[in-house]
């Protein structure tokens, strides 16, 4: 199946920035590339305030558009980084563009990561925050 030409695109620049397959790697490395991956993510998006609190010992990142009112519709965010990587270094653009894009608040959550943390506890954290 043929990839639309905006992520065709994307994935392209990636090949050519000499991102290896993350199949293969230890996790170190995973996170690495996760990291690096972050120069594809465009322009910081500014338009947003930015919040982080720590509840029940679970970090939470709350990013709303400026200048907006206080009751917002909001989207709970999980990461992606197969429950290995990732975190808000690696998603606060996508997090400060879904939030200003939308229109509104967007709760992100640090759930922790295996191997440090065995399954299930990202689930957990997951859960604990619903």
């Amino acid at each position: 199946m043929a990839l639309e030409p905006e992520i065709a695109n994307l994935v392209n620049d990636f090949i050519a920035t000499g991102r290896p397959s993350s199949r293969g790697q230890t996790f170190e490395e995973r996170r690495a590339g996760y990291v690096a991956s972050t120069a594809l993510a465009g322009d910081i998006e500014k338009r947003v305030n930015i919040k982080d609190v720590i509840i029940d010992n679970i970090s939470l990142r709350i990013v709303a558009p400026l200048n907006k009112d206080k009751m917002l519709p909001t989207i709970i965010y999980y990461h992606g980084g197969c429950f290995v990587s990732g975190g808000f270094s690696t998603h606060d653009n996508q997090l400060r563009q879904l939030s200003f894009l939308s229109g509104c608040r967007v709760i992100a959550v640090q759930y922790r990561l295996a191997p440090e943390h065995v399954y299930p506890a990202a689930h957990d954290d997951a859960e604990k925050r619903r």
